[in-house]
Formats: C-alpha cells, sequence, structure tokens
C-alpha cells in the first residue's frame, strides 16, 4: 500500500515572519509540529503558497517572499511533493518565481505547477513507489494582479495557469503606488462597506473569472499526457473564494471538468478555509483542504470562517493500484503571545471541531 497525505496552503505572513525573526535570521523550526500525522505516509503534498525571493520580506501588502529557512523547515516537516502554481507565484516576478524553484531544489524536494520556461520542461510530475506511478500537475486559476506579474510577457510559460488579465497601473506615480501597495485593512473597509463582507461573494464566479481557451486546452493535453504515463492522476487545483465557505461557480466548473478528464484526486487550495469533500464516481474530491501555515492574527482573515483549522487528507493506493480508502486529520494552528504560530493536530473537543467536520462531510 501507498500513502499520499495532502495538506493545504503553506504561507508565512506578517505575524509569523516577525515573530520567526532572531538578529539576522529567521528560525522556523518549531512550526510544523505534524511529525505523528505524517509518520505512515510515503508522500506528503502542500502547496507552497510563497516566493523565495531573497529580500523584501513582508513589506508588500499581501506580496509572500520569505526567507529561504522556511523551505528549511518545510523540508524537516516531511514535504517531499510540492505543488508551486498560485497567486502568488509570480509575487516577485520572473526572477523570484526562478529563484523559487532553486531553492526548492537545494532541499532535495519534489515539486511542479511553476517553471524556468524552457522548452523542453514537463510540466507535471512523476513519483514511484513499490511499482506504482504517481503524477501530479499543479494549476492556478490566476496569479495577483501586482506589478511584478504584469511585467510578465506571458504567465503560461512560468505556470500552469487557466487564464491572467493584466492590470492597468497609471502613469501618475502616485496612483500607481495607490493601487499596487493599497494597505489590506484600507481595502476591508471598501468591501465591507460595498458588498456588506470583507471578501466579496463574486470572487469564484465563473462569470467573472479570466479563461484563456489556449492556455486551457493546453493544460487539458498535458493533464491527458499524464494520465497515460501514470496509475493515478492527482491534481492540485488552485481555485476558490478566499474565505468562503462553499466553492463557487468557477471552482466547480474547473472541478467538473478535471473529472471529464480522468483525474483520480483532486485537491484543492487557496480559500484558506475548509470546503466539502466528496467521491464523484472514481475521483476523490477536496474543494479546498486550508490554510496549513496561517497565522490566526493575521490582517485579512476571516474570522467566521474558521481559518485556523485545516486538513491533512490522507488517501491509500492498494496493491491492484486503485485507492481503497481515505480519511482525515484535522490541524490547527495555535499562536503563541510572541504570535508565532505551531501547527498541530487539533485536539479541543469543541462545537467547532464539530462544525468543520460538518462542513467536510465526515
Amino acid at each position: 500500500m501507498v500513502r499520499l497525505t495532502f495538506t493545504g496552503d503553506i504561507a508565512c505572513d506578517k505575524p509569523l515572519l516577525k515573530a520567526a525573526k532572531k538578529g539576522r535570521k529567521y528560525d522556523y523550526s518549531r512550526v510544523f509540529q505534524t511529525d505523528r500525522v505524517f509518520s505512515s505516509s510515503d508522500f506528503i503534498i502542500g502547496n507552497m503558497e510563497t516566493c523565495f525571493g531573497a529580500g523584501h520580506y513582508g513589506k508588500k501588502p499581501l506580496h509572500y517572499s520569505t526567507p529561504d529557512s522556511f523551505c528549511d523547515a518545510v523540508r524537516e516537516a516531511g514535504f517531499n511533493v510540492l505543488g508551486t502554481a498560485n497567486n502568488h507565484c509570480l509575487d516577485e516576478g520572473v526572477k523570484g518565481l526562478k529563484r523559487t524553484i532553486d531553492v526548492i531544489e537545494k532541499n532535495g524536494i519534489a515539486h511542479t505547477g511553476t517553471f524556468r520556461g524552457e522548452d523542453n520542461e514537463k510540466r507535471y510530475l512523476i513519483v514511484e513507489k513499490n511499482g506504482l506511478k504517481i503524477a501530479f500537475y499543479s494549476l492556478t486559476y490566476s496569479v495577483n494582479d501586482c506589478y511584478e506579474a504584469s511585467s510578465c510577457e506571458d504567465a503560461s510559460k512560468y505556470v500552469n495557469i487557466v487564464g491572467f488579465k493584466k492590470r492597468t497601473f497609471s502613469a501618475n506615480p502616485i496612483l500607481r503606488f495607490w493601487q499596487a501597495y493599497l494597505k489590506p485593512e484600507i481595502k476591508q473597509k471598501i468591501r465591507k462597506r460595498k458588498y456588506g463582507t470583507v471578501i466579496p461573494k463574486f470572487v469564484d464566479d465563473l462569470s467573472v473569472r479570466t479563461i484563456n481557451e489556449s492556455w486551457l486546452g493546453e493544460i487539458d493535453r498535458q493533464i491527458l499526457e499524464a494520465k497515460k504515463e501514470s496509475d493515478i492522476l492527482a491534481v492540485l487545483l488552485h481555485s476558490g473564494g478566499q474565505f468562503n465557505t462553499e466553492p463557487g461557480s468557477f471552482s466547480t466548473f474547473m472541478v467538473d471538468h478535471l473529472c471529464e478528464l480522468g483525474a483520480d484526486i483532486i485537491a484543492g487550495h487557496h480559500p484558506h478555509t475548509l470546503q466539502r469533500m466528496e467521491q464523484r464516481g472514481n475521483t476523490f474530491i477536496a474543494y479546498s483542504l486550508g490554510g496549513y501555515c496561517l497565522s490566526p492574527s493575521g490582517e485579512y482573515l476571516v474570522k467566521e470562517s474558521l481559518p485556523e483549522y485545516s486538513a491533512a487528507w490522507h488517501i491509500d493506493i492498494d496493491d491492484n493500484k486503485q485507492i481503497s480508502g481515505t480519511s482525515v486529520t484535522i490541524l490547527k494552528c495555535v499562536e503563541d503571545p510572541d504570535h508565532y504560530v505551531h501547527v498541530v493536530e487539533a485536539e479541543d473537543q469543541s462545537a467547532n471541531i464539530d462544525a468543520i467536520r460538518s462542513r467536510l462531510g465526515l
């Protein structure tokens, strides 16, 4: 038997960034306390939702650039497969994207989803264990419409991406600064006033998401190619409305599409809160596994969505190369008084846990 364990988004936001700083260094050695949860897993898979851009740590609102030592801690936690296609992968431009790949590879972690832009690159990952071939395909709905990403000539050259509409930045330097660096708390106030919520409901709406038909066609081709080369095909889908507890029409469209292509596993990321799980025929689906590493005091969280909880999703594959069972371990991000985050197995028997299990459909 081979066990796969999928987790949610691996990110380092501002409170943890500040708490981990020790002089000129950053210490993340105590963040990931999930050894027992991962002890029987052959492959531990997560979404690396940050750049290792060698600087600018925490200086840009809602941009992720993290010290290299964070990747060291991810490796020590046991992660051996990372998806890298997500909305933050071009936060530091193409240069930062490439450096992120370098740092992950330096740590000996297999990865897929972002690429150096070379013509002969395979856009998916094949791993093998006990004669079983597993293909991982990582893709994102888009990337952040920041100045760095908008400066990229063709995002699909570097990222498995469904669509991207370049943002038009004002020629006025003051307005451009306002567009690119508007503080999250100000954006929250504007959204709250306009929509009645800090996270607009339309963020996962098929009608407003950008889909590049050419890019989507290439994604289809790659996924079908990966399926031919493997016994099990797992898709890491970065999609959804942040802090929405139910998937919207774009995510359901993408899941329907991936089921038609023959995906065996669809592991969703991006909403930073847990959403339902389901089995559709031979396809096992988790719409969102939550934020594996997320500071509960983060500046843009919607607390009512219980973002401190996430899931480790275990999938067992038998000797006949069939998925024989799934199970879930509920995890929790706990923050100490210094805002240092510890990811642990949730042990509290509370109404929150009951709500989480109900949301997952367990």
